[in-house]
């Protein structure tokens, strides 16, 4: 028969089996059923959330555990709330790709990597949003085409209106409403054409380490007459845009977590971001702004003197 010896050394190896093929299941989750985020970190929009994944060969729609995590003040966590925050994070090589023949990241022209909550809110009319971001003292710099920690999207359009891009050590507001102007609609169009808007809205020096706030005000509307953009950074209007921001038929789409042009870089190339705040009201008083140290009389007295707009 086996020997005392031997049979500890299978036993051992069984185990070892089990433990391993657990932890590389623990180490991705099935994000098919969607993400409930707490009321401590989003209030106002529709629970749960989408979650980008990576298509896998059993046809399931999975995304590596570290991609979103809802973490602890007590755990040492920076939250600008409450006790909850959730903390983000993007490696090098994590693509989206939903379901097999689908629109692949990693095929892209060029690649692209990406862990993206979605709202499932259809946008139209006018709405006040709120969210606030942390990005860590050591957030390394990557060569990167572009990285963006928040959009506002459209349902029908390529081009998104509205990004919050980190570009070198700035912050930046990219704004496409040139791109769903009647004379562009259905052009090429990039962020950098004269009509478009790439506007530094933070410095390093008040960009990693801390919290950031950022409120929005929008009537998503295809009328060119009563649509209108406006974001104020910690309490300080920097930008506001008068004419069409959504294409006709169409509805924004609310986005938070990393995309990026695939990192041209050696190393890691880790990007880690923290959210907290989001809120989605249909007035600036239900956003309940006190909280934050705002006041909304305070906000919408802000003007001004050059708004943007497409002729």
């Amino acid at each position: 028969g086996v020997g005392f010896r031997e049979m500890k050394k299978v036993i051992a190896i069984i185990i070892l089996g089990l433990l391993w093929c657990n932890l590389s299941f623990a180490e991705k989750m099935n994000v098919k059923e969607k993400v409930k985020l707490p009321t401590d970190v989003a209030r106002g929009y529709e629970n749960p959330w989408g979650l980008s994944c990576t298509w896998t060969e059993d046809g399931k729609c999975m995304t590596p555990i570290y991609a979103l995590k809802i973490v602890n003040k007590k755990d040492n966590h920076p939250v600008r709330l409450g006790k909850q925050s959730i903390r983000m994070e993007l490696r090098k090589g994590d693509c989206h790709q939903k379901r097999k023949g689908k629109y692949n990241d990693c095929k892209a022209t060029p690649p692209a990597e990406r862990h993206e909550l979605s709202g499932r809110d259809d946008l139209l009319g006018k709405k006040w949003h709120t969210y606030s971001i942390f990005l860590p003292q050591d957030t390394p710099m990557i060569n990167s085409q572009w990285i963006t920690m928040g959009q506002f999207h459209n349902i029908t359009h390529d081009y998104p209106p509205v990004n919050l891009d980190l570009e070198g050590k700035h912050f930046k507001l990219v704004t496409r409403f040139l791109c769903v102007h009647p004379k562009k609609i259905n052009k090429s169009c990039r962020s950098n054409d004269l009509e478009n808007r790439r506007l530094k809205i933070l410095d390093s020096d008040q960009l990693f380490g801390k919290w950031n706030d950022f409120i929005f005000n929008a009537n998503w509307t295809s009328d060119i007459k009563k649509g209108y953009f406006k974001l104020w950074v910690n309490g300080k209007l920097v930008y506001h845009f008068k004419g069409r921001t959504i294409p006709p038929n169409s509805a924004a789409i609310h986005q938070l977590g990393i995309y990026r042009s695939a990192a041209i870089s050696s190393g890691e190339a880790n990007h880690i971001v923290y959210y907290d705040e989001i809120n989605y009201a249909k007035s600036c008083k239900k956003l309940k702004l006190k909280k934050l140290g705002y006041s909304c009389k305070d906000l919408k007295s802000q003007k001004l003197e050059k708004i943007h707009t497409i002729k």
